[in-house]
Formats: structure tokens, sequence, C-alpha cells
């Protein structure tokens, strides 16, 4: 196996190892969810073929692996990376203030009271 596909294969594998074992950075510093949130439960659910709870939970998590398939074909490719990244960036930040004005602070977009900032000013 080349140098290349070592590399690779190793990146994939940590951000695998990242997506099922991490808590998200942001929802622990502000308590708020961040636009990736929820991705984990809804691949549990996709897995489990349960369809319905995996896109309640995050409905562009689909998109977002075809995305990610997309970006390792071509590796080569950066522009092209780039441009689709940007595309696919907006359409988060974009999913995520629909998702923040329906939903939070309730599920799947709750407000967590176990975050640094609540930790601070409780104490202060």
């Amino acid at each position: 196996m080349d140098f290349q596909k070592t590399k690779t294969l190793g990146i994939v594998l940590i951000l695998f190892l990242l997506l099922l074992f991490y808590k998200c950075p942001i929802q622990s510093v502000t308590g708020l969810p961040c636009p990736g949130c929820n991705m984990k439960t809804s691949l549990y659910y996709l897995l489990h073929f349960k369809f319905s709870l995996s896109l309640y939970y995050h409905a562009l998590l689909i998109p977002t692996l075809i995305v990610f398939v997309v970006v390792l074909i071509n590796l080569n490719k950066p522009e092209r990376i780039k441009k689709l990244l940007i595309i696919w960036a907006i359409f988060m930040i974009v999913y995520y203030i629909y998702r923040m004005i329906v939903y939070f602070p309730n599920s799947p977009m709750i407000y967590s009271k176990e975050n640094l900032i609540y930790f601070i000013f409780r104490h202060v």
C-alpha cells in the first residue's frame, strides 16, 4: 500500500473514531447544539434501519456521507473540493438555522446545562 492510501485510510479511521466517541466541543462550551449535532444519533438509527428517526435527528446525514465520498474520490482536485465544501457549508448553516428556529430548545436541538459557560456563571 502506498503512502497516500495509508494516509487517507488513517484519516478516515481517525474521523470514524471521533464520530463514535467525541462530545460536541461547541455544546460543551456554550450549551448550544452545533450544525453537526445529532449526526451520530442519526447514523445510529440509519445503521439500525430506522430511517424516520435518522432523518428526524439529522436529515443531512446521508447527503453529508455522499459529500464525504465525493471528496475522497476527488482528493487530487483541490479546487473542486473547495467549491463543494463551500456549497455544503452553506447548506449546513441554512439547515442549522432552520432547526434552531423550529426545534430549539426541544429535541433534537436541546440546550445542555452541562457546559462551561453555565458552570462559570453559576459559580460567580
